[in-house]
């Protein structure tokens, strides 16, 4: 018999996370999914008021809905994408409910920093079996807030939604970034665009504090789906920088442009380091002057560039840097 898998994910179902597909797609699991919204949007007063407390309004009867599903699912597994509206009562009832049930925590964010988490994902910590997370630099921490057991799991691509394109001149942007704004990654990509390099960026929150320059156009709206796989296959260079607020050691384009064979120049961190070799499969900097001189070099040298793109597409896929290889480790783990 199938093992029953209920997910629960904390977000919209129009924007749900890439794992999902790949627990959906495993034909060994049965897969029930419940989100907190449907559909996009903004949240009243209130809500912000209380978002800001870390103590989010359950509007949706997101909590009520999960106790039903498992009352009616009967999972094996519960796995809770990013809990920060699941009331640590709600994971006491589920356990007295069904008392061999193993609730399993899954996010891609930074959990300890307080912007990311809620009051009542701290004080559930204690009450998941397992803390899944991509964040090796927090598994001590989770520890030392009583968590019983945290996997470090490395990012990931989705095979449903990164692989290559065919090279279309109107998605090649020669430099390319696409990524939240943030200042350092803006000044770092202003210094090689005053050093006559063309750069083009793509994201959320490019207001008018990042405004565009000669050689730096700010397109200020996302790339998604098949505009995300041509700009990456099709750029020359694609840029990786890691968010200083969370203090990423590696990112979602850190397996993201290899999968869609995209030029990877990311910033140098151990783990980086581990995922690609330098200078054969990916290429990494430490400062502004070693950045641009590597955009120069690489943009100078198309041929080598191109080997280096292949070779950092093979090591992706070869070594299983996919979501559907995290959920086989998920499910080990949990088993």
């Amino acid at each position: 018999m199938k093992k029953k898998v209920l997910i629960v994910d904390n977000g919209f179902k129009e924007k749900k996370p890439f794992l999902i597909y790949s627990f959906e797609n495993n034909i060994r699991i049965s897969v029930k999914t419940i989100y907190n919204f449907h559909n996009k949007r903004s949240y009243n007063l209130l809500e912000k008021i209380f978002l800001k407390l870390r103590q989010p309004i359950d509007s949706s009867g997101f909590n009520k809905r999960i106790i039903k599903a498992v009352i009616n699912f009967k999972p094996d597994l519960i796995l809770i994408i990013k809990g920060n509206n699941i009331f640590p009562k709600t994971l006491k009832i589920i356990k007295s409910k069904l008392k061999d049930v193993v609730i399993n925590s899954w996010t891609a964010d930074n959990m300890i920093k307080k912007h990311n988490s809620s009051k009542y994902f701290e004080d559930s910590i204690c009450l998941y079996d397992s803390h899944f997370t991509t964040k090796s630099n927090i598994v001590e921490s989770l520890i030392d807030l009583g968590a019983n057991k945290v996997v470090f799991l490395k990012k990931a691509y989705s095979k449903f939604h990164h692989y290559p394109e065919k090279y279309d001149v109107e998605y090649d942007y020669n430099v390319l970034f696409i990524g939240s704004a943030e200042k350092e990654r803006y000044d770092s990509m202003k210094y090689i665009a005053n050093h006559g390099i063309s750069v083009n960026i793509f994201g959320n929150m490019w207001d008018k504090n990042y405004p565009s320059i000669d050689n730096l156009n700010i397109h200020r709206k996302e790339l998604v789906g098949e505009s995300y796989r041509k700009a990456i296959s099709s750029s020359k260079i694609s840029l990786c920088f890691l968010r200083k607020i969370n203090d990423d050691l590696q990112t979602d384009r850190t397996m993201e442009i290899p999968a869609c064979r995209g030029l990877l120049i990311a910033e140098r961190t151990n783990e980086h380091l581990e995922l690609f070799k330098e200078d054969k499969e990916a290429i990494f900097f430490d400062s502004n002057k070693e950045l641009l001189d590597k955009v120069i070099y690489y943009l100078k040298n198309p041929n080598l560039a191109e080997k280096i793109r292949n070779a950092g597409y093979n090591r992706a896929i070869s070594s299983g840097y996919s979501f559907d290889e995290m959920t086989k480790t998920i499910l080990k783990e949990i088993n």
